[in-house]
């Protein structure tokens, strides 16, 4: 794959590109959480890539059973293992040595991303800067979090090209005017080709 010439930075998302945890949630969803959802076959791929609050103000309505899940959730992240995406670790070193500005724009909050950081200490000196849950009021599919980056960034969004799995993370890109890299790791490979410039398997087809 060969980037656009005119793109100075890349943005992440975490799960699903990052760290092979998509399925891990929706295993958890399905195994912890499926009494208190509404009766909808395709729930599991609507709550990909947003966030918590999100899924929360959207589906709990209920405030005790909003406390169970938050419960429920704060507990399975703090064990779950995060695994790099294949060839992900190889693909970023190459990025970095090129001079891209990196960045990570993630649907999961501060809470979780300490989980990430105890496991992997020198996560967050990696990037040039990371967005979270807590960065932004809007949750994908909006492009809040991807033009925020770029502004920390310092470059224009179109100098940006951003690597996605989830169809509301790349509604947002396309939305931001970035460059598309979709990441067929938790969704069909037809469906993420339509909304992406350029489609990845994981980072070993590179």
């Amino acid at each position: 794959m060969i980037l656009p010439e005119n793109i100075k930075a890349l943005l992440f998302d975490m799960d699903g590109v990052i760290f092979d945890t998509e399925g891990l949630y929706t295993d958890f969803w399905k195994r912890e959480l499926f009494c208190y959802l509404p009766d909808d076959p395709e729930i599991f791929d609507k709550v990909k890539g947003s966030t918590l609050n999100d899924i929360l103000s959207r589906y709990f309505k209920n405030k005790e059973i909003r406390e169970k899940v938050v419960k429920a959730i704060d507990l399975f992240e703090t064990t779950m293992p995060f695994i790099y995406i294949a060839g992900y670790k190889n693909y970023f070193k190459h990025i970095k040595e090129k001079g891209y500005k990196c960045a990570v724009v993630t649907s999961s909050n501060n809470k979780k991303m300490a989980n990430v950081f105890n496991r992997y200490p020198n996560f967050k000196n990696e990037y040039d800067t990371i967005i979270t849950a807590d960065d932004i009021t809007i949750s994908k599919p909006n492009p809040q979090c991807f033009l925020l980056a770029a502004k920390r960034l310092g470059v224009k969004p179109e100098e940006c090209a951003v690597f996605e799995d989830s169809i509301h993370g790349l509604n947002a890109a396309r939305a931001a005017g970035m460059y598309v890299v979709g990441v067929a790791t938790s969704n069909p490979y037809d469906i993420v080709k339509k909304m992406s410039d350029t489609i990845i398997r994981n980072f070993n087809d590179i």
